[in-house]
């Protein structure tokens, strides 16, 4: 099933990649203690409207990442996955990492902090390249 060129269903699988890995990453068998440690929030403790709030919001934001990705994957048609890597691995180097980088200073943030919130999505990004490249 496609929607003006994309594959819808590589699209979800990709979502649901974002989402899988972003669920560990942040948890206690992931990151999350060291997550906590850094950002100062307890994510046990927050409020269960407050905590699904931010899950409804990051759902949300990893589809619109997800669809940006695959429409610019398809509008730059990768001829091969070392294409479609190189161009997402671009993406996240321009609009992930520099982007991110000074908010999290300004923030007065860690860069070990930074790290581990730009690493998921250098993650996520790759293999989400990867995946949208070859299942077009």
């Amino acid at each position: 099933m496609h929607l003006h060129g994309l594959n819808v269903f590589a699209v979800l699988v990709s979502w649901l990649i974002n989402m899988g890995i972003g669920a560990y990453w942040y948890s206690p068998a992931g990151f999350g203690k060291l997550w906590s440690k850094l950002s100062g929030v307890d994510m046990m403790k927050m409020p269960k409207d407050e905590a699904n709030q931010a899950i409804i919001v990051v759902a949300v934001g990893a589809l619109v990442q997800t669809l940006a990705l695959a429409t610019i994957l398809h509008a730059l048609h990768p001829a091969s996955l070392m294409s479609g890597l190189t161009a997402g691995l671009v993406l996240w180097a321009g609009f992930t990492a520099a982007t991110t980088l000074g908010t999290t200073l300004y923030s007065r943030r860690s860069f070990k902090y930074w790290w581990l919130n730009a690493s998921f999505f250098l993650l996520v990004m790759a293999i989400n390249s990867l995946l949208l490249t070859a299942w077009k």
